[in-house]
């Protein structure tokens, strides 16, 4: 069998990122804005959604997330954005699903399933989580167009050019965060303006957080996200500057 190479470039088929990670500060206004977003289904896992308006359903285990998942498959077209929120708690509800993965291997049938595989000798468990976390992210992008993975922030120093830089990176243990970060289509970090009274989401628009996009329209850019009117204390919400395709609905 012979694979046809192309003679043409091909056409760009979208600019939504498909997979994109917005962390920040906790109470920053990430899940408000989230509601705020046309047919968008926040997973909420922290309870943030107690104080909005939103279309939210709660998970606490894994099974939890995985029933959900099932739901949408049955019921296509009803969301077109899924907002995991937030991932820094899935790797918790995660850890007793990469318990059981261990435990289907060779090496773990007789693991104590009461015992975290995280104390698995030289941090091995470490990959079964990174497993379990990936495994339940597939699941919901299975069945939705765009994916929102929602975080925390948390300080990291990098040394650059015999420099240290205090920058701002999503809060994840090990090599997820990275692995995440490397897979998205976007990744930018959320915060408020206080003096636009505005969300802002930077995708890179300097050295300060670890964030970038694929998509020209938000690589290296600050982009305004929403926007509190003062007088009326209503906010508005610009996610067709994230999503062009919004403009056309």
């Amino acid at each position: 069998m012979s694979i046809k190479l192309p003679t043409q470039k091909s056409e760009v088929v979208t600019q939504n990122p498909k997979n994109l990670i917005i962390f920040g500060l906790p109470k920053s206004g990430k899940t408000t804005a989230l509601s705020m977003l046309p047919k968008c289904l926040i997973v909420d896992m922290e309870d943030g959604t107690d104080y909005v308006s939103a279309y939210a359903v709660k998970a606490k285990t894994h099974q939890d997330l995985f029933l959900i998942a099932k739901e949408l498959k049955q019921n296509p077209g009803q969301f077109d954005f899924i907002a995991l929120d937030t991932i820094t708690a899935l790797e918790d509800i995660a850890l007793p699903y990469a318990n059981t993965i261990y435990r289907n291997t060779p090496m773990g049938v007789n693991w104590d399933p009461n015992t975290s595989v995280l104390k698995l000798p030289n941090g091995a468990g470490y990959a079964h989580l990174r497993e379990a976390v990936q495994t339940i992210i597939g699941w919901f992008e299975q069945v939705a167009p765009n994916v929102i993975l929602v975080g925390h922030v948390k300080d990291k120093v990098l040394n650059e050019a015999a420099t240290e830089l205090n920058v701002k990176d999503l809060d994840m243990t090990g090599k997820i965060g990275r692995i995440l970060s490397a897979s998205s289509d976007a990744i930018c970090y959320i915060y408020r303006d206080t003096e636009e009274g505005s969300l802002k989401a930077n995708f890179g628009d300097d050295k300060s957080v670890l964030t970038g996009a694929r998509m020209p329209h938000l690589s290296g850019k600050t982009i305004t996200l929403s926007v509190k009117n003062p007088e009326t204390g209503e906010i508005d919400a610009y996610w067709e500057n994230i999503y062009p395709s919004l403009k056309n609905d």
